[in-house]
């Protein structure tokens, strides 16, 4: 009888075992399934940001750019290394990652012998030619940081003063200061690694450029665009890109390798391969910003309404009742965040409806010495008066769209077309009220329940 039950026992012990491995597996099963599909919501926002802007558009635009500007902004970022002599090798170095980390393996060297014999022919111009030089690098870089704050929805840029520093020093400090990393680092790496394979080295260099390259694009996603930008979210977006460029260089190089593009071309066949390396290298980069500007959308619970019709002026209107209702409770102001997290938004999204909606009149941003993407806002308008009319103008329908003009004898045929019907719309009964009748509205049947709770039997 003890032998049975020390059987059954153990027998049961065994199933529980197996009972908790399977219900271990499948937490882990759905953990995986969960991240695939949160990685998947990245890229698939990441996509519609990218539609939304136009960047296979950009992309080609900033490639012909690219080659009337490449010259310049080399002869530019380059002439700060003759300023410095002892900087010769960092120089080297520089043009050293360029070959073998940034443009395709087959045609570097040809690619990069007439960019040196270019800058080199640069050097020799006057006053005018390098300001010349210096405006159409500059121009360069405006539309790049214009895109980018395109991607991150971002109305209003730098003033031109600051945006002119920022470029300035970015051509001139960038080139330097990567160099001199990677002169620095080249030569730690080969002191410390005396004594070993030629293999170990090859790896240590590349695993250093890929560092760079992450530490670049980080950067640049973190600092280009003129609003908040967490360093998680654009160091995740700076790894995504250079894990593309790696991949996409790699697929490049054996395609090319393949020798459709010298069959066709011959001996111009650097030139075709350069534009396409430029195209596809603009998507890249772009494309790191748009993972970079979706991220902060999953960290809201309504991120899927991001992209819906209609999503600014209902979360406009959530913002006002939130700032209504601290207002009524005694609270003169309210932080961006605590705005984002109760009308389930990313403060970023919050603000830049709050900016239009400050057009109207109805709140305004606290100037203090916090920074805008935490910033305090308050309700300017007066809600016994104010209704919703202008926040409807500012976030749904625009009021001065020819349809809804008033008809006038000389305007063309579809002009005031709607104007009856957008006249009726806007006089609306909701739109019409004023915000403390329409905030009120949700609140009346909790009012009239607590009211019938407390009265007796």
């Amino acid at each position: 009888m003890q032998t049975m039950s020390e059987e059954k026992t153990a027998s049961e012990g065994h199933a529980e075992g197996e009972a908790g491995t399977r219900s271990a597996e499948l937490v882990k099963r759905a953990r995986r399934q969960h991240g695939i599909e949160a990685v998947r919501t990245i890229i698939r926002f990441a996509m519609d940001r990218m539609r939304e802007t136009q960047l296979q558009e950009v992309a080609s635009s900033m490639t012909l750019t690219t080659l009337l500007s490449l010259v310049p902004l080399i002869a530019v970022a380059m002439s700060a290394f003759a300023l410095f002599p002892s900087f010769a090798d960092s120089r080297h170095a520089l043009e050293e990652a360029i070959i073998s980390g940034v443009l395709p393996q087959q045609y570097t060297e040809t690619i990069v012998t007439y960019l040196r014999n270019f800058t080199d022919h640069a050097s020799g111009l006057g006053i005018f030619g390098l300001a010349g030089l210096a405006v159409t690098a500059l121009l360069l870089i405006d539309k790049f940081f214009v895109t980018v704050n395109r991607i991150y929805q971002v109305r209003r840029m730098r003033p031109w003063g600051q945006r002119a520093l920022l470029y300035w020093a970015l051509i001139t400090l960038g080139p330097l200061v990567i160099a001199f990393s990677l002169t620095v680092s080249t030569q730690a790496i080969r002191s410390a690694s005396e004594g070993v394979d030629a293999t170990s080295v090859e790896w240590g260099m590349a695993v250093l450029q890929f560092a760079i390259q992450v530490a670049s694009y980080t950067f640049l996603y973190k600092f280009v665009p003129n609003c908040h930008v967490q360093l998680s979210h654009a160091a995740v977006g700076g790894v995504s890109a250079s894990f593309a460029g790696l991949a996409v260089r790699e697929a490049f190089g054996h395609y090319v390798s393949a020798g459709t593009l010298t069959s066709i071309y011959g001996a111009f066949v650097a030139f075709p391969v350069l534009l396409l390396w430029f195209y596809v290298s603009w998507l890249i980069v772009f494309g790191g910003a748009a993972i970079t500007a979706t991220i902060p959308l999953l960290t809201s619970g309504r991120f899927a309404d991001s992209y819906k019709r209609g999503n600014d002026f209902l979360t406009g209107v959530a913002l006002l009742k939130t700032l209504w209702r601290h207002r009524r409770e005694g609270e003169t102001s309210v932080g961006i965040t605590t705005l984002a997290d109760e009308v389930d938004s990313y403060p970023q999204a919050a603000r830049r409806i709050l900016l239009r909606l400050a057009e109207k009149g109805y709140c305004v941003e606290i100037m203090s010495e916090k920074p805008k993407s935490h910033s305090d806002w308050a309700l300017l308008c007066d809600p016994s008066a104010k209704s919703l009319r202008d926040a409807c103008t500012a976030l749904l329908v625009d009021g001065t769209n020819h349809l809804t003009s008033p008809k006038r004898a000389s305007s063309s045929r579809d002009e005031g077309m709607l104007f009856d019907w957008y006249r009726g719309f806007m006089s609306a009964e909701m739109l019409a009220k004023p915000l403390d009748e329409v905030f009120t509205i949700d609140e009346e049947p909790q009012d009239v329940q607590a009211e019938q709770a407390a009265r007796p039997a």
